[in-house]
This record gives structure tokens, C-alpha cells and sequence, in this order.
């Protein structure tokens, strides 16, 4: 189940009560983490804005994928957040005894994730057509940092990026590792409509649209891979803790590619 980091703590409505909700803040060494409970059947995880957030949430995903805990049927990594889903039953007892295991185990084990290691996923490179009429935004880019559109390009290009979360739509991953030097702001104005394949940045992170949607990030080239097929498989290119490398192609080589879907 691929959630955004936006979406992963929605909570369940069961009919019976809400109990008050909980909140814990737990000391570390170099970092203040909090769990607190979401509504009756969520537990978040937030480790702020540590630099090893993101791998801590993979890390402590993967752990209770792996090995879960009777109290959790569903967990969620976001960029430096954590959704548990607990194991409800009909009694409000029930949820209750399993909500406090959890934030209780949650507080002891997720600042010790903070020094784990995520599981590595495969490396995946994609092709990236840069060319002015796939990329609307990247004058802009490129005026805004100050930068040549060259210099744009070779930078994107060159670093190697994480998938921290995949969310927000079928196939779609949020890439970790941008090039500080390309850090913007989204899109005052967000697009109606991106082409699916669009190549965009924002913040610290870049993306490839799987389909075409509404969109606030800058487009700066266009991947002519299908990057979500309900019919492959797996039906995404990407999953959850992937490096993703983008290879500068040209414009022919982008039609090429793209007759061949």
C-alpha cells in the first residue's frame, strides 16, 4: 500500500469513542523524537529534521516488516515520519492495550534507529531528456540559482538519489539528494496538467511524473519509460530505498525510447 508522507497517518473512524490522544517525547543524545498516537488506530513515529530521518524510518519499517509485533498490522515510512497501523479489535480495551504497547516499544526502539541501516535497494537508472521543449521550468531554474541551464542539467545529472517514500500516486517516488545548489521552492502557481514522464525538482528532492496530473514542482526534462504498468511485473520501476541515477539523453534518442513503450 504506497502512501505520501502527506497522507500515512490517516486515521480509521471506528463508531466508539475516541480516547484523548497521547503524545510522548523521548529524548536522544542528538535528537528529540516523538510518537504520538493519531486518532484510535495510527501511531506516528517523527524523528524531525535529522539528517538520518529517512533512512531511521526504512530502517524501522523494514524491522517490523520483517519481524512484526502483534500490535501493528500495517507500517508506513515517510520522509522522517513513521505510521503504525495498529492491530484494532471491536473492544475499546482491545485498542487501547495495543495503542499503548505501541507508543511504549515506539519510544524505546525509534531513537536506536536512528543509527541502523535501511535495507538497499536495487540501482536503477532512467533516461533524461533535458532538451528546452521537454523543460519548461529550466531557464527559470536556472535563473533563480544562478546557474547556467548547462550547469543545471550537469548537476541533476550527476548525484545519486534515494527513493525516501513512494506515494501520492501509482508509481510515483519522492527522490532524495538533490544538489543543495538547486534547492527551490514550489511552483507559486502549480500546473493544471504534467505530461506523464515530466522531471521535476522542488525542495531537496526530484521526481518523475508516472502519468499525467496536476503538479507544483518545476519541470526540468522528460523520462520516456513507462514507469507504472498495472500489467508488469512489479507494475513500478521504483520502489521504497532504490538509487536512482539519471542519464542525459537527446531528443531523439527520448522518441526513440518512447515508440518503444
Amino acid at each position: 500500500m504506497n502512501r505520501s508522507v502527506s497522507d500515512s497517518g490517516q486515521p480509521d473512524s471506528p463508531a466508539s469513542p475516541r480516547p484523548r490522544t497521547a503524545r510522548l517525547a523521548i529524548p536522544a543524545a542528538a535528537q528529540r523524537v516523538q510518537v504520538q498516537a493519531c486518532g484510535d488506530a495510527w501511531v506516528m513515529v517523527d524523528w524531525g529534521t535529522h539528517v538520518k530521518a529517512n533512512t531511521a524510518a526504512r530502517a524501522l519499517a523494514a524491522r517490523l516488516r520483517e519481524s512484526p509485533e502483534a500490535f501493528a498490522i500495517e507500517v508506513v515510512a515517510g520522509v522522517r515520519t513513521l505510521a503504525l497501523r495498529l492491530a484494532t479489535g471491536a473492544a475499546f480495551e482491545h485498542r487501547a492495550k495495543h495503542r499503548a504497547e505501541a507508543i511504549s516499544w515506539l519510544a524505546q526502539i525509534a531513537p536506536k534507529a536512528l543509527d541502523w541501516e535501511a535495507p538497499a535497494g536495487r540501482e536503477v537508472v532512467f533516461p533524461a531528456c533535458y532538451d528546452s521543449s521537454m523543460a519548461p521550468d529550466l531557464e527559470e531554474v536556472a535563473a533563480a540559482t544562478g546557474l547556467t541551464s548547462a550547469e543545471v542539467v550537469q548537476l541533476h545529472s550527476a548525484r545519486p538519489y534515494t527513493a525516501e517514500v513512494v506515494g501520492f500516486m501509482p508509481g510515483f517516488a519522492y527522490l532524495g539528494g538533490l544538489d543543495p545548489r538547486l534547492k527551490l521552492d514550489r511552483r507559486t502557481v502549480p500546473r493544471p496538467r504534467v505530461p506523464e514522464g515530466g522531471i521535476a525538482i522542488a525542495g531537496l528532492q526530484s521526481a518523475i511524473y508516472p502519468s499525467p496530473t496536476a503538479g507544483g514542482w518545476h519541470l526540468i526534462g522528460r523520462c520516456p519509460l513507462r514507469l507504472f504498468d498495472p500489467g508488469r511485473s512489479p507494475p513500478a520501476l521504483m520502489t521504497e530505498g532504490d538509487t536512482i541515477r539519471f542519464e542525459a539523453i537527446d531528443k531523439a534518442e527520448f522518441e526513440r525510447l518512447w515508440a518503444q513503450r
